[in-house]
C-alpha cells in the first residue's frame, strides 16, 4: 500500500443486522462542491482463497493526496459498502488477522465495484493485537502464571504488549532491552544512567530474561495463538474515520508508520508520540493537545470536514523560551471554553474567538498536572502530584485539595468532577481515589480492594520485595488495581474509574462511597482499560489501549460491547464523546501513531436510506 497521505471527503456506511443485510446512510461532511452528482457508492465482496465469504473484515479507503481514512466492516455475507464517496482516485485495502493484506487502486470516476480475495499467511504474528499475544502466554504451571502476571504488570504499561512480543531475542538481547527499560521514562525518553532503576523491573530482571527467552527466544516457544473474533452485528455496523496528524519531531510531515498496515507490526513511538487528549466543541471542531515538546503546537484544532489542522502556541518561559508550552489533558465547558494544562499552569482557549490565556497557580500550591474536568458552573478541576486544584474562572482563583495519603509515589493521574461538583483524583500506585468535599473544603479518600486471586501468585520473596519497593509508573505488584483515568455521570451519582492493572471499571457511589467492580470480559488478554467517559445516555465508554479497541459499558444491563479500531498499535490514552449530535459519536486519539479517530453508529433508518441510494445508483 502506498504511504502517500490520502483521505475521504464524504462517506455513507453500512450497518448489518444478524441474518439481514441492511445499509446505513451517514451524512458525512461534503468536501466536494458537486454534491450528490460527484459522489459514488463503492461496494464489493471479500472472500477467502477457498471462496468463503468473510465476515468482520475491515475495509479502508483513502483518497490520494488527502489525510482522511474511512473504514467499515463486511457483513455476514462478506459484503462491504462505502456510500457515498466523493469521486476521485483512492487506495482501498482489506485486512484480517491471518491473511495477507489485499490492496487496490480504485478510480471512483469509473468504478463502483471492487472485490477482494484474502490469502492466508503462515506467520501472522506482526498482525496480532496486545490481548492476542497475552492470551498466547501459557498458564499451565504456577511459574508460568506467576511470570505472566509479573510481565503484565511491569512490561505492558507504557506500551502495548505486542510491541514487545513481536520480537525474538536470545537471553543477552532480552537482558539488554530490560537494562534500558528499567531506566527509561514513561514516554520512551532516552534512559539516564544517573537515574535510579525502577526497583521491581531490576529485581525481576533475570527471571524476566529467562521467561522472555523461553516465550520469544530463538528456540521453540510454548505459546499457542487463539485469535479474537472479528466484529459482527452492532460492532460491524460502526464506521470509523481516522485523521492524520503531523508529527511532533517535524510538524511539517506525517509519520511513516501510522498503523494502517498491520503487516508492519506496532510502530516505534520515537517518530510520533502525538495527540494525547482531544475534545469536541459544539460546532464539531476537535481540540487536540500533545504530551511532547513541539516548536509550534500547544493546542491544535481539527476540522473534520477537511482534515485541516490549525496550531496554536503558548510560548514557554525561562529555559523553555521559544518552545511551545507542553500540554497533556483538555476539557471543554458548556460555554465553549477549552481548558488544558500547560507547563504546570492552566491554559484557556476560547473556541469561538480563538483567544488564548494562561493562569499560573500560586507558588504555595502544587503545579497543574495532566488531567482536567469541569463542573456545570465552569469550575475547573486539575490533577496535581499532591491531589487536585480547583480553578474558579469568575475570580481567577485557585483552591487546593491535598490527598489524605500524601506522597508523589501515589502517582496522581486521572481526575473527574461528579454531579455535586466534587473533584475526584486517582492515586494510581496506592489504589486510592481522592475526593474533595466542596462543602467543607476537606479531602476524603476511597480505597480499592486487591485484585482477587493474585496474592497467591506471589512467592514469599515476592511479597517481601513488594513491601519494600511498592509500585511505580506502570510497574506494580501483581494484585494492584491501578486506577488510571476516570469519568463521572454528570446527571447521576456515580463516578467510573478505569483500573489499569485490574482491567476493569470501578463504579463509586458518590453518596455512600461504595465501590463495585466490572471486569472487562477478556480476562486473559489484558485489553488495557485506560480512560472512561459517560455519555448523555448514561453509557460508559472506555478506550482499550492494549487492544486497539473501544468498549461501551451499559450500567443498566452490566454488559460490555467492544468496537475494533482499523489500525494497529495506536496506543490510545484518552476517550471523548460528542453529545451534541442526535446520536452519540466517540473520539479517541492515537498517541503512538499520530492520528485521531471518530466512531459513528448507525440506525435502521440510515440503513434503509443508504440501501435506497445504492439501488438508485445501480
Amino acid at each position: 500500500m502506498s504511504k502517500q497521505r490520502i483521505g475521504l471527503l464524504c462517506v455513507v456506511v453500512i450497518a448489518i443486522t444478524i441474518g439481514t443485510l441492511s445499509i446505513v446512510a451517514f451524512s458525512f461532511p461534503q468536501q466536494s462542491s458537486g454534491g450528490a452528482a460527484s459522489s459514488i457508492i463503492l461496494a464489493g465482496t471479500i472472500k477467502s482463497a477457498a471462496g468463503q465469504a468473510l465476515e468482520g473484515v475491515v475495509i479502508s479507503a483513502k483518497e490520494e493526496g488527502k489525510t482522511i481514512t474511512t473504514s467499515v466492516f463486511t457483513d455476514e455475507e462478506g459484503r462491504y459498502y462505502f456510500t457515498p464517496l466523493a469521486k476521485g482516485h483512492y487506495q482501498v485495502w482489506a485486512q484480517a488477522v491471518g491473511s495477507e493484506t489485499a490492496h487496490s487502486a480504485v478510480d471512483l470516476n469509473k468504478e463502483t465495484q471492487k472485490d477482494f480475495t484474502l490469502k492466508t499467511i503462515k506467520d501472522f504474528t506482526k498482525q496480532l493485537s496486545g490481548p492476542e499475544w497475552m492470551m498466547a502466554l501459557p498458564e499451565d504451571t504456577f511459574e508460568h502464571r506467576r511470570m505472566k502476571a509479573i510481565f503484565r504488570n511491569n512490561c505492558a504499561g507504557c506500551h502495548q504488549p505486542n510491541f514487545v512480543l513481536q520480537n525474538r531475542f536470545d537471553a543477552n538481547g532480552w537482558r539488554n532491552i530490560i537494562n534500558v527499560m528499567e531506566r527509561i521514562g514513561i514516554y520512551g525518553d532516552p534512559p539516564r544512567l544517573d537515574q535510579a532503576p525502577m526497583p521491581l523491573i531490576r529485581a525481576f530482571k533475570e527471571e524476566l530474561v529467562k521467561y522472555l527467552t523461553e516465550m520469544r527466544g530463538p528456540g521453540p516457544s510454548p505459546m499457542k495463538f487463539n485469535l479474537l473474533p472479528r466484529p459482527r452485528g452492532e460492532a460491524a455496523r460502526v464506521v470509523i474515520t481516522e485523521y492524520d496528524v503531523t508529527s511532533n519531531s517535524n510538524p511539517e510531515e506525517y509519520v511513516a508508520q501510522n498503523g494502517s498496515d498491520w503487516s508492519e507490526g506496532p510502530a516505534s513511538a520515537y517518530q510520533s508520540r502525538g495527540p494525547h487528549d482531544a475534545e469536541v466543541d459544539a460546532n464539531g471542531f476537535v481540540w487536540i493537545v500533545d504530551s511532547q515538546d513541539n516548536p509550534v503546537r500547544t493546542i491544535s484544532r481539527l476540522d473534520p470536514k477537511t482534515g485541516a489542522i490549525k496550531d496554536f502556541k503558548l510560548d514557554g518561559r525561562g529555559a523553555r523560551k521559544g518552545i511551545a508550552m507542553r500540554s497533556h489533558g483538555i476539557v471543554i465547558d458548556n460555554k465553549g471554553i477549552a481548558w488544558f494544562n500547560a507547563d504546570g499552569g492552566l491554559g484557556k482557549m476560547d473556541t469561538k474567538t480563538e483567544k488564548l490565556d494562561w493562569f499560573n497557580p500560586p507558588p504555595t500550591m502544587a503545579r497543574a498536572g495532566g488531567t482536567l474536568d469541569v463542573d456545570a458552573q465552569g469550575n475547573v478541576c486539575v490533577s496535581t502530584n499532591e491531589g487536585a486544584i480547583r480553578f474558579d474562572p469568575t475570580t481567577n482563583k485557585f483552591q487546593e485539595f491535598k490527598s489524605v495519603t500524601p506522597g508523589n509515589e501515589g502517582r496522581t493521574y486521572g481526575v473527574a468532577v461528579d454531579s455535586e461538583g466534587n473533584c475526584w483524583w486517582a492515586q494510581m500506585n496506592y489504589d486510592i481515589m481522592g475526593k474533595s468535599d466542596i462543602k467543607t473544603g476537606k479531602s476524603l479518600e476511597v480505597k480499592f480492594s486487591r485484585r482477587p486471586g493474585l496474592v497467591e501468585l506471589a512467592t514469599n520473596q515476592d511479597r517481601e520485595l513488594y513491601a519494600i519497593a511498592h509500585a511505580d509508573w506502570n510497574s506494580s505488584p501483581v494484585w494492584q488495581q491501578g486506577p488510571r483515568r476516570l469519568g463521572a455521570d454528570k446527571k447521576g451519582q456515580n463516578v467510573y474509574v478505569a483500573n489499569w492493572w485490574g482491567d476493569n471499571l470501578a463504579r463509586i457511589d458518590i453518596k455512600t462511597n461504595e465501590v463495585k467492580y466490572y471486569q472487562h470480559p477478556n480476562t486473559e488478554g489484558f485489553s488495557g482499560v485506560y480512560d472512561s467517559v459517560v455519555d448523555k445516555n448514561g453509557k460508559v465508554w472506555v478506550n482499550l489501549m492494549n487492544a486497539d479497541r473501544v468498549a461501551r459499558f451499559d450500567p443498566k444491563t452490566e454488559t460490555w460491547t467492544d468496537f475494533m479500531l482499523p489500525s494497529l498499535g495506536n496506543e490510545t490514552r484518552f476517550i471523548a464523546v460528542d453529545n451534541n449530535k442526535p446520536t452519540v459519536e466517540v473520539w479517541t486519539p492515537y498517541w503512538r501513531t499520530n492520528r485521531i479517530a471518530r466512531l459513528q453508529f448507525r440506525t435502521d433508518e440510515e440503513v434503509r436510506a443508504t440501501k435506497a441510494k445504492l439501488q438508485a445508483q445501480r
